[in-house]
């Protein structure tokens, strides 16, 4: 839910349909300002905490009714990147008429200190860049306002370190969805642990996530209904909400600098090949793009099980992961981003999941990336704890600590380590055929 203080509270705007011409867009705009004038008057004030709109509020001026909707992810308790420039934007329209960018102001405010930009306005979307703020636990205040009213307003923005903890269900796992029914704890135990043998969920408050939503339905960032319309603190019940992998990785954060705060916007999605994170797949276009322009800390990554049933997907995979890399840094604008990422664990399900595993080792030198700085890949051939029977394996909180020893490095300007080394290699699985010049192996050539 969103908590604006002296402003006018009303609905949410509807999320924006992809691709509008620009002069549907501006109608839409202004005609969204229009209903939320009405709304606001008719209604009193309201909230929306659908995944599928974005936050949005308004405000009456000498020039007529305004209205700004934000991306969904900007929303109460969120924190933002340390150090480092801070850019936010959202939609805003006039009732009236055209809007003057030099009448938007955009403040945070806290910690005894304050700072402020004035925005630029294109195609009825308002962009502006703070200067850069040091790690606070203590909450600062984010308000846009229009003239002398405020138009959006955030009583609680941390400002810390964020990662995006992004792939399929080994980065996604979490209690809630994964072990929190019967059906499902039995699914995903199997037979070889029980729920006694999970992690201990993390109780820290200094620790904020964001859940994304199964859906590619919107252009906006789709926040998880569980997530009730804010940044959940990773404590008590709500650690549920979060994968294993990503706050345990903020606990060990935490203990070495326990005055910085967390963020994890986690946009891992279980079930899914590396196909649908690259650009032009809909998890990409839905999850990732939105977030183009915000300043992060880096990416932690595990994913590739998907792309281990199929030889094609297998052999594809490093040149898929690389564009992945190289895209991901642009889109969050460091070309140098850490990306820490998880090497498969071993599990035999999969056919191939040796030459995805493989894939990944290879990607480190791969020439395909545009840099190779701050890329560090984690071995977890010896971290399952003895349940390597299951695609879900234990000792997530194995691997945690590894990728912190992986950022601490990074932080240090120091070799990154990958854990224990792999096994040698074996010998090629793989081989051009004689007969049909088809790379594949050897017993699956059909001449």
């Amino acid at each position: 839910m969103l908590h604006t203080a002296r402003t006018t509270r009303i609905s949410s705007a509807p999320a924006r349909p992809p691709h509008l011409p620009h002069d549907c867009r501006r109608a839409l705009a202004l005609l969204l300002a229009l209903c939320l004038a009405v709304c606001a008057g008719a209604c009193g004030s309201a909230h929306n905490t659908s995944a599928r709109t974005a936050p949005s509020n308004s405000a009456s001026t000498a020039s007529g009714e305004v209205s700004v909707a934000m991306q969904p992810y900007v929303a109460e308790q969120m924190v933002l990147q340390r150090d480092a420039p801070i850019t936010l934007s959202g939609l805003i329209a006039r009732q009236d008429g055209e809007v003057d960018a030099s009448a938007i102001t955009v403040t945070l405010t806290g910690d005894g200190t304050q700072r402020a930009g004035k925005a630029t306005v294109k195609d009825n979307r308002f962009t502006t860049t703070l200067d850069a703020l040091p790690a606070s636990e203590t909450p600062y205040e984010l308000t846009v306002a229009y003239g002398d009213q405020t138009v959006f307003h955030l009583n609680t923005v941390y400002i810390g370190d964020v990662f995006v903890a992004s792939g399929q269900s080994n980065m996604e796992l979490n209690y809630e969805q994964y072990y929190g029914t019967t059906a499902e704890a039995r699914k995903n135990l199997g037979s070889a642990f029980s729920l006694s043998d999970l992690p201990e969920l993390v109780d820290d408050p200094g620790i904020h996530f964001i859940r994304a939503a199964h859906t590619t339905d919107s252009a906006d960032f789709p926040v998880d209904p569980v997530m009730g319309g804010e940044w959940k603190a990773c404590t008590g019940t709500d650690a549920q909400y979060l994968g294993y992998l990503p706050q345990l990785f903020a606990q060990q954060l935490r203990a070495d600098e326990p005055h910085v705060p967390i963020g994890i916007i986690q946009t891992a999605w279980g079930g899914t090949p590396i196909r649908d994170h690259v650009p032009g797949g809909s998890i990409y276009k839905n999850h990732i793009a939105p977030l183009r322009g915000t300043h992060i800390a880096g990416v932690i990554w595990y994913q590739g099980c998907n792309d281990a049933w199929q030889l094609q997907n297998a052999l594809d995979y490093e040149a898929q992961f690389s564009t992945l890399i190289n895209d991901y840094r642009t889109v969050f604008e460091d070309p140098q981003m850490p990306f820490l990422y998880v090497q498969l664990a071993r599990w035999d399900g999969a056919q191939y999941t040796q030459y995805v595993r493989q894939a990944q080792l290879d990607t480190l030198t791969d020439p395909n990336l545009k840099n190779t700085a701050n890329l560090g890949m984690t071995v977890t051939i010896d971290t399952d704890k003895g349940t390597s029977s299951v695609i879900h394996p234990l000792g997530k909180d194995i691997i945690a600590a590894r990728m912190a020893s992986q950022w601490r490095a990074i932080r240090a300007h120091k070799s990154i380590p990958s854990g224990p080394p792999p096994p040698p290699r074996a010998a090629p699985a793989t081989a051009r055929c004689n007969s049909c010049s088809r790379a594949a192996p050897r017993r699956d050539c059909a001449r």
